[in-house]
C-alpha cells in the first residue's frame, strides 16, 4: 500500500478498488504476511475486542480473528467495497464467524461500550488524512491500558522496485508530490515511530524490524504498480502510455537485476 498521492479528483478508495484484483495477487506473496506479522507484534488474546483500521482484503483481520477465537471480535474498516468484499469472502471460506467487515470512514469508527482491547493498523496510517490527528482518534478507541500496533514501511523499503517505477513514470510526466510519502518518512525509522507513538500520547512503544524475503519477477512488479497506491501514477495517460511505462519499468528492473521486493518493515506497539 504504497504510492504517491492520487491525481486531482480521484481518491485513495478509488484506487485500491480499481486495483483490487491485483492487490488481492499480492496478499499471499505480501499483504499477508505483513498482516500476521502485526498481528504477531499486537499478540490478540482470546476475547478480545479489536479493530482492525484500513483493513484491505483482511491481511490482518483474519489472524486476529483467529487469535481471539469465538469469544472475541474484530471489526474490520476500509472504504473499498471491492476489497472488503474479498475479505468478507476469505472469511467465509474459514468460517471465521467472529469477524465483520465495515464499509465506512476509520476516522469517524465509535469505539464500542468499554473501548477496544486492540486497534491495529497495518500499512495505513500514511494513507490517512491527518497522520497524526486521526491516529491519536484511533488510540482514543482503545479501553485504558489497551493496545495500538501498527505496522509501517522502513527507510530504504522497496528501493530497486521503486527506482525503477519512478523512472519509468518519468518518462511519461511529472513525478506528483505525495502526501502519503511525506507522512511515511516521518516514521520509517526506529527512532522516530517510536517518537511519534509518544507523541500522540501513548506509552511503552516497542518496535521491531522485519525483512521477509519477497521474490520478484516482472509480472508480480506490475501487479503491485496497479494493484496499489502507485496506480494512480497511470491516471490519465492513455493505453499506449501506459503499455509504454510498463515496457520501460519492466527493462529498468531488468538492467538493475531486481529480483526481490526488498520489504523492510517496522512492526509496533503502544499501550493507551
Amino acid at each position: 500500500m504504497t504510492g504517491p498521492q492520487q491525481q486531482t479528483g480521484t481518491t485513495v478508495t478509488d484506487v485500491f478498488s480499481a486495483g483490487s484484483e491485483e492487490f488481492h495477487r499480492w496478499s499471499p506473496l505480501l499483504w499477508d504476511p505483513v498482516g500476521e506479522a502485526t498481528v504477531a507484534m499486537a499478540a490478540p488474546g482470546p476475547g478480545e475486542r479489536v479493530l482492525d483500521a484500513c483493513c484491505g482484503a483482511g491481511a490482518s483481520a483474519l489472524p486476529a480473528a483467529r487469535a481471539v477465537g469465538p469469544a472475541g471480535s474484530v471489526d474490520g474498516v476500509d472504504l473499498s467495497g471491492a476489497l472488503l468484499d474479498i475479505a468478507t469472502d476469505r472469511a467465509r471460506r474459514e468460517g471465521l464467524g467472529n469477524v465483520r467487515f465495515h464499509r465506512h470512514d476509520v476516522t469517524a469508527w465509535p469505539a464500542p461500550d468499554g473501548g477496544y482491547d486492540l486497534v491495529q493498523c497495518a500499512l495505513g496510517v500514511f494513507f490517512l488524512p491527518d497522520m497524526d490527528r486521526d491516529t491519536a482518534a484511533l488510540a482514543r478507541l482503545l479501553r485504558p491500558g489497551g493496545r495500538l500496533a501498527v505496522t509501517v514501511w522502513e527507510r530504504g523499503a522497496l528501493a530497486g522496485w521503486w527506482r525503477a517505477l519512478r523512472g519509468a513514470v518519468e518518462t511519461q510526466r511529472a513525478w506528483p508530490d505525495s502526501r502519503q510519502t511525506a507522512q511515511r518518512a516521518r516514521i520509517d525509522t526506529t527512532d522516530t515511530l517510536t517518537a511519534w507513538l509518544h507523541g500522540l500520547g501513548l506509552t511503552a512503544a516497542h518496535v521491531e524490524p522485519r525483512r521477509p524475503a519477497v521474490p520478484l519477477t516482472p509480472g508480480t512488479a506490475w501487479d503491485l504498480v496497479v494493484g496499489s497506491g502507485t496506480r494512480a501514477l497511470l491516471q490519465g495517460l492513455d493505453p499506449a502510455a501506459v503499455e509504454s511505462l510498463r515496457a520501460e519499468f519492466t527493462a529498468r528492473l531488468t538492467a538493475a537485476s531486481v529480483t526481490d521486493l526488498d520489504v523492510r518493515i517496522l512492526t509496533a506497539t503502544a499501550t493507551a
